[in-house]
């Protein structure tokens, strides 16, 4: 497994005392145990300024304290250049996490009539449908999901009632006024008609689950969605109602790409993590669909110095502890834009990266091995995360706080956005594939 460290066209880490080639940085280099002979070396920076990192790195020579950095603004300890690899991915687990009330559901595009919204309570378990505007916000304002348009409605039909249980606090709706006035009886509140349903049109398919004490009913025009339901044991109550249209989902809350997976151990690229991520977005986006892994790989830019600002350094397809095996982002989105549309987005915020994937388009990030505490190494081009690694974010579902990624060590899989961005925050390395 490589440590994949990237930065920003033409941006070093920290230059460390013993360092070769050294081309941009600003470094002070201090004896700590002789302040006043300490000596300053200044050479030129091109890193935008929100970016910009410095380092004060102690002379290990003539003292016995461990060497330090400033990294960000903050001093960090710096570790011997030790690349990690597939012994810290065994050693380690990624903090994966079951989907929090996600909705991977896709509605179909709306056709012109009355929109119906579609909010989840994720306390509950409830689904709620509303044509008025005012209470869709409200119940947004109050922690439901909004997730989108479920159908559209006529404005003029057959009535849908709505009912409403205080002691369950629970809705419920239906097209047949003998069963709103037997609900009525055993102390159901008639809310009055929500909407309409013509004779015929696009079937609104009616569920019950015998174990839920809430939101046990469910409406949906959606075949996919009412067959796996049935599956893992809701009842098929038959049509409800009829809709003139299919609905819209919404991205605002909730959005899973689903891009395609590569091991990198299990393919023979050890270090190929930042190539790996990179085919998977530019995959998704439908570019290079016959290509594997290997043969991608083969086209990767080499650093002609050692240097990751100027290309690979080593090989995607050896692991071994002394070569700091990674590209950064600058080359890495000049060899993606040889195959599609690649911007280097680093220093982007986190909500940056998430409203890129809200519109459809994975991003490349750097983190660390399994989102482990970074731990930063004293490597010849400059101080650089010895755990480093890139992974593809392709989701985020907000009610959870959650984020999703194309790990190729770990799989696909949720994970706390806290704990994503604590890591991606260390550097904020990433690049978008549109």
């Amino acid at each position: 497994m490589l440590v994949c460290l990237v930065t920003l066209s033409g941006f070093t880490l920290p230059v460390v005392s013993q360092a070769v080639d050294v081309t941009q940085s600003t470094v002070q280099l201090t004896d700590s145990s002789d302040k006043e002979t300490a000596e300053s070396t200044t050479v030129s920076s091109s890193v935008a300024p929100e970016i910009q990192q410095s380092s004060t790195i102690q002379n290990t020579e003539t003292s016995a304290q461990p060497q330090t950095a400033i990294v960000n603004g903050e001093v960090v300890e710096l570790e011997p250049p030790v690349k990690e690899g597939q012994a810290e991915a065994n050693a380690t687990q990624a903090p994966k996490e079951e989907v929090m009330q996600g909705n991977a559901r896709a509605f179909r595009a709306a056709v012109a009539s009355v929109p119906m919204y579609r909010l989840y309570n994720p306390n509950s378990g409830e689904h709620f449908y509303t044509k008025t505007t005012s209470e869709r916000d409200h119940l947004r304002s109050v922690g439901w999901r909004y997730e989108g348009i479920g159908w559209q409605a006529p404005t003029s039909g057959n009535p849908v009632y709505r009912l409403y249980n205080p002691n369950a606090g629970d809705h419920h709706y239906t097209l047949n006024a003998g069963e709103r006035d037997h609900l009525k009886k055993v102390g159901w509140r008639d809310e009055g008609i929500s909407w309409y349903s013509p004779n015929s049109g696009t079937p609104l398919y009616r569920l019950y689950n015998p174990n839920a004490k809430a939101g046990s009913h469910h409406y949906t025009p959606i075949t996919s969605e009412r067959d796996h339901l049935k599956k893992v044991g809701w009842r098929d109550e038959g049509i409800a109602w009829y809709a003139v249209g299919s609905g819209e989902q919404s991205h605002e809350d909730y959005r899973l790409l689903g891009v395609k997976n590569y091991n990198q151990y299990a393919l023979g690229a050890p270090s190929g993590c930042e190539g790996a991520s990179l085919l998977q977005a530019l995959q998704y986006k439908g570019k290079l669909g016959g290509w594997s892994l290997r043969s991608f790989l083969n086209t990767i830019p080499k650093s002609p110095n050692g240097d990751p600002n100027n290309g690979f350094v080593g090989s995607p397809f050896v692991e071994n502890a002394y070569t700091y095996s990674a590209i950064y982002p600058a080359p890495l989105t000049s060899w993606g834009q040889k195959y599609g549309n690649v911007q280097n987005i680093s220093g982007s915020s986190m909500n940056t990266l998430i409203n890129e994937v809200k519109n459809g388009n994975p991003v490349v990030a750097w983190v660390t091995i399994n989102f482990q505490p970074i731990r930063w190494g004293n490597w010849s081009f400059g101080v650089a995360a010895n755990n480093n690694h890139a992974v593809t974010l392709d989701g985020f579902n907000k009610a959870g706080n959650q984020v999703h990624v194309s790990d190729p060590i770990s799989g696909s899989y949720w994970l706390s956005r806290t704990t994503f961005e604590n890591i991606y925050n260390a550097r904020k390395y990433a690049v978008v594939v549109r």
